[in-house]
C-alpha cells in the first residue's frame, strides 16, 4: 500500500524539472480526488449492473467523475503554487544550520541548538486547504510513473577565448566598512545571535531578523484604475502611482529589499553589489505583458514571484561609472513572499498578506510596472514603517 513516484534518473532541468516538481504534487493531490470520486464511479458501475430499462446511461456519474478529476488537473498546478510552501527555502536551510552553531558559541547544547533552530527556522503557516494537500494520505495499489520526455542535447559550442572583461573606471566597489541602518538594527533589549552568512554578518532573535514589517496591507480602491507600484527603497514602503489623486502615492505593504548591512540601504556601492544590494532606483517592466502569466514558479526560491527587469536606471549622477556598469550588470529580481529568516538579493520581500495582495494586482492587470525611487516621493501621505521591535527570544533559553 505505498504510493510513490518514479522519476527519471536524469535530472531534468529548467522547464521540465518545473514541470517535474509540479506533478509531483499534482499526482499525489490527484490519488485523493480519485478517492473521492471513486464512489461516484462505483456507483456508476453498479447502475450498470442494475439499472431498470429506461433509465438515464449508466455512465453519466462516471463521467461526472472523471469530469472532476480533469477539472482539478487544470487548475492543480496554480492552486496548489498560489498558496502552499511545503519546504524551506535554501537560505532558510542555511540560516537553520548558522543557528546550530551560532546557539552552541552562546553556550547552548547540541541537542538543545538543533532543537530551537528546528523550532524556530520552518516554512509558513498553511491554510487549511494546503494542510489538506499536505496530509494527503498515501492511497494503496497506485504507482505513478513520471519520466518526461527530453530533446537531445546539443552538441557544447566550440570554446571562443574571451577577450579581457573592461574595467569602468572609478574607484573600487566595497561593502566591508558598511554598517547596518540603525532603523534596521536589533532594537535595546532585545537578545539576539550573530550567524554568518554568505560571510556576512546577520543578527537573529527567535530565527527572525531584527525589525521585521508587519504584515499589513491598505486596498487600493477601484477609482484609480490602472497603476504602476512605487517602491522607496530607504523605507520600504510600496505604494500607489495613480492619475487619480485620491489614491495617487497611498500605502499599500511594506518589501524589504537587500540584505545585511545594505538592507534597504541606498548606498551607491550597496546598490552595485550584487546578491547583497536593494532594488536600484528606476523603472522596471514584469516579465510578462500577459498578466495572467507575471506570476511564475521560482526554484530557487521554491516559492511564486513576479519577475521585474530595469528598463531605465535613475540618479545616474551619483553613481560612478564602475557603480553604474555594476548596477546594470545586476539582474534575476522579482517581488514574492519572503519567509522567516530570509532578507532579500534585491528583490522585494514581502510578507504573507502583503504578497498575496500584491501578487493579486499584479495577476489583474490592475498593477502594470513599478518605479523604484531612493528617498520618499510622496512624504506628505507617507507613514512610517511598521516594523517589529519586540521579541519574545531570550538567550537564557539555550542554557535550559
Amino acid at each position: 500500500m505505498i504510493w510513490t513516484n518514479h522519476i527519471a534518473r536524469r535530472k531534468p532541468r529548467g522547464a521540465s524539472a518545473r514541470l517535474v516538481a509540479r506533478a509531483s504534487v499534482a499526482f499525489k493531490a490527484a490519488a485523493v480526488v480519485f478517492a473521492v470520486c471513486l464512489p461516484f464511479l462505483a456507483a456508476g458501475h453498479s447502475q450498470a449492473q442494475q439499472s431498470p430499462p429506461g433509465a438515464t446511461h449508466p455512465s453519466a456519474a462516471a463521467a461526472a467523475a472523471a469530469g472532476q478529476i480533469a477539472d482539478f488537473f487544470s487548475e492543480v498546478g496554480d492552486q496548489i503554487y498560489d498558496d502552499c510552501i511545503f519546504e524551506l527555502s535554501q537560505e532558510q536551510i542555511e540560516v537553520q544550520q548558522a543557528l546550530i552553531v551560532a546557539y552552541i558559541k552562546a553556550g547552548a547544547s547540541a541537542a538543545m541548538a538543533r532543537k530551537l533552530a528546528v523550532k524556530q527556522i520552518h516554512p509558513p503557516k498553511l491554510s487549511a486547504k494546503c494542510e489538506a494537500i499536505r496530509r494527503l494520505p498515501k492511497q494503496p495499489g497506485w504507482t505513478a510513473s513520471l519520466a518526461p520526455t527530453e530533446e537531445p542535447e546539443a552538441p557544447p559550442p566550440p570554446v571562443i577565448p574571451k577577450a579581457p572583461a573592461k574595467v569602468a573606471p572609478g574607484p573600487p566597489i566595497s561593502i566591508a566598512s558598511k554598517r547596518t541602518l540603525p532603523q534596521w538594527d536589533c532594537a535595546p533589549g532585545v537578545d539576539y545571535v550573530t550567524i554568518q552568512l554568505n560571510g556576512y554578518p546577520r543578527k537573529l532573535t527567535g530565527g527572525e531578523i531584527c525589525n521585521p514589517f508587519e504584515d499589513v496591507i491598505h486596498e487600493v480602491p477601484a477609482t484609480a484604475g490602472a497603476f504602476r507600484l512605487g517602491y522607496t527603497i530607504r523605507t520600504g514602503r510600496l505604494f500607489v502611482i495613480s492619475n487619480d489623486p485620491r489614491s495617487n502615492g497611498q500605502t499599500i505593504a511594506w518589501a524589504i529589499s537587500g540584505r545585511e548591512m545594505c538592507r534597504n540601504n541606498p548606498d551607491p556601492d550597496c546598490l552595485a553589489t550584487r546578491a547583497v544590494g536593494p532594488l536600484p532606483p528606476g523603472e522596471y517592466a514584469f516579465g510578462s505583458n500577459d498578466p495572467s502569466k507575471r506570476i511564475t514558479w521560482g526554484p530557487k526560491t521554491k516559492r511564486n514571484v513576479v519577475g521585474i527587469y530595469l528598463r531605465k536606471l535613475w540618479d545616474k549622477d551619483k553613481f560612478t561609472p564602475r557603480q553604474t556598469a555594476a548596477i546594470l550588470a545586476r539582474g534575476n529580481i522579482a517581488i514574492h513572499e519572503r519567509l522567516k529568516g530570509e532578507m532579500s538579493e534585491a528583490c522585494l520581500g514581502l510578507e504573507p498578506k502583503g504578497w498575496a495582495y500584491v501578487a493579486s494586482l499584479v495577476k489583474a492587470g490592475r498593477a502594470t510596472g513599478i518605479n523604484a525611487y531612493i528617498n520618499e516621493p510622496y512624504p506628505q501621505v507617507a507613514e512610517n514603517p511598521p516594523i517589529v521591535v519586540a521579541s519574545s527570544f531570550s538567550l537564557t533559553s539555550l542554557f535550559k
